[in-house]
């Protein structure tokens, strides 16, 4: 009887041990394919991954031994640019010839009828391991006279400046313009009519008075809103050291500045107000001379002049004012010089204008950094694509008073009326109607002169 029940239980727990067998032959065969699978992707790993390093080491390679890339964009000027951006190249350059006709009221003056190379300047400029620029350019106008009374290669910029990347300001030494005037700071492509008012062409002149560009190392901040910029300047490079055609032992020089600001500040519509001045020693040359056309170039007599007279130092002090609101802008300065004479009383003078314009295609007047800029019409002129750039029209009132003692230089009063057509942001057609009046030793010279120009830049 104990022998089958001793059986029956032997074989019901043989039974009952035969999953736990199976179970453990299947995880032992699971471990044993695990373990397998392992070593195989440790192995796909290890030969992916000396891949991967033989690749990173021939693009190692590779960008070492790479020759530096150029980017050429043309538009519309030729630039080229390393792929790094540390260099740049630039051919830049404008072109604008005049053309006049005068009708003379009163006074023994003819004036010339006729055309004129106003400007033709060919340059360069980049910049050189991100830091710094550069900038050449000449002016080669005078080339075209058949006169030897002009100089036919006048340097127009000529410099260097220190501008780190993101900073707000920046240094420059070498022939630029020195910070005086809002309209005299204007590039000429920009100016509103063909020519810088009579107070600006008389106080500012480059060759004779005190501003525009001389050689010299300025220093400029540009802030949210505001500027500041002060310089100290010797005489332009045109003059080579023999003013008015006299020899000179010392060259002149001076203090300029000027300050901004701009309490309203966005693209349709802003204002700035200004302020400029400086200080100059005449030095070797012991004389001064201020004096302007009647705000066309085609003739280029002087209706004011004061001639040159002795003088040892002289003052300039200059008030800016200018807004755009839309398509309407307006603009004005005001202007006063003093003169320190070695012998007699002290001398003083006095100009300014006021302007408006009218944007008929809807363009804003653009401003940046105290500066007055042009116009990029919303549709370029193209017969085929239907656009006809952009059209302004304008007026202008100016004045200078060049007479004070025994310096007679005379006084005059300007009206002009102009028409500009943008036909895009490099080129454009210019008409301005001057009503000149002009008044100097007992010579009333009064008369219209009707201008065009058209002027390309690039």
């Amino acid at each position: 009887m104990k022998r089958p029940v001793i059986l029956g239980g032997g074989i019901a727990l043989a039974l009952a041990a035969l999953p736990t067998i199976a179970l453990a032959q299947t995880s032992e065969d699971r471990l044993r394919a695990l373990e397998e699978r392992l070593i195989q992707v440790e192995s796909e790993l290890s030969a992916y991954k000396d891949a991967a390093i033989q690749q990173r080491l021939a693009e190692l390679d590779a960008e070492k031994n790479k020759k530096p890339g150029v980017t050429t964009t043309l538009g519309p000027s030729p630039r080229f640019t390393s792929d790094d951006k540390k260099f740049s190249f630039r051919i830049r350059g404008r072109a604008e010839l005049d053309y006049a006709a005068f009708n003379v009221r009163k006074g023994p003056r003819d004036f010339n009828n006729g055309t004129e190379l106003r400007r033709a300047r060919i340059g360069v400029d980049g910049t050189m391991f991100s830091e710094w620029q550069y900038r050449l350019e000449i002016d080669v106008a005078g080339a075209g006279r058949d006169d030897s009374g002009s100089q036919e290669l006048d340097v127009a910029d000529a410099y260097v400046r220190y501008a780190p990347p993101g900073a707000k300001y920046f240094v420059t030494v070498g022939q630029h313009k020195t910070p005086n005037g809002l309209e005299q700071l204007q590039s000429s492509p920009n100016l509103t009519f063909l020519e810088r008012s009579t107070a600006s062409g008389s106080f500012l002149d480059r060759r004779t008075a005190g501003g525009d560009r001389k050689l010299g190392v300025s220093y400029t901040y540009n802030g949210r809103n505001w500027t500041a910029s002060i310089g100290a300047f010797a005489q332009n490079l045109a003059l080579t050291g023999t003013p008015n055609g006299v020899a000179t032992p010392d060259e002149g020089y001076g203090i300029h500045g000027r300050v901004t600001w701009a309490p309203i500040q966005e693209e349709t519509r802003w204002i700035h107000l200004g302020a400029s001045g400086y200080y100059r020693e005449t030095r070797g040359q012991q004389s001064i001379r201020f004096g302007d056309r009647p705000e066309v170039r085609v003739d280029n007599t002087r209706t004011v002049d004061t001639g040159a007279f002795n003088a040892d130092s002289y003052y300039f002090a200059g008030a800016e004012a200018a807004a755009a609101f839309g398509p309407f802008s307006f603009q004005a300065e005001y202007q006063s010089t003093w003169v320190d004479r070695p012998t007699g009383n002290n001398v003083s003078f006095d100009g300014g204008y006021v302007s408006a314009s009218w944007v008929i295609t809807g363009e804003t007047v653009e401003y940046k950094d105290g500066l007055v800029g042009g116009i990029k019409p919303k549709n370029n002129f193209s017969p085929t694509g239907g656009g006809w750039g952009a059209w302004q029209i304008a007026a202008r009132y100016s004045f200078v008073d060049l007479n004070d003692l025994n310096v007679l230089g005379g006084k005059e009063d300007n009206i002009t009326v102009g028409l500009n057509w943008w036909l895009n942001p490099n080129l454009r057609a210019s008409f301005n109607y001057i009503r000149f009046d002009a008044k100097r030793r007992g010579v009333d010279t009064e008369g219209d002169a009707f201008a065009f120009r058209l002027g390309a830049n690039w």
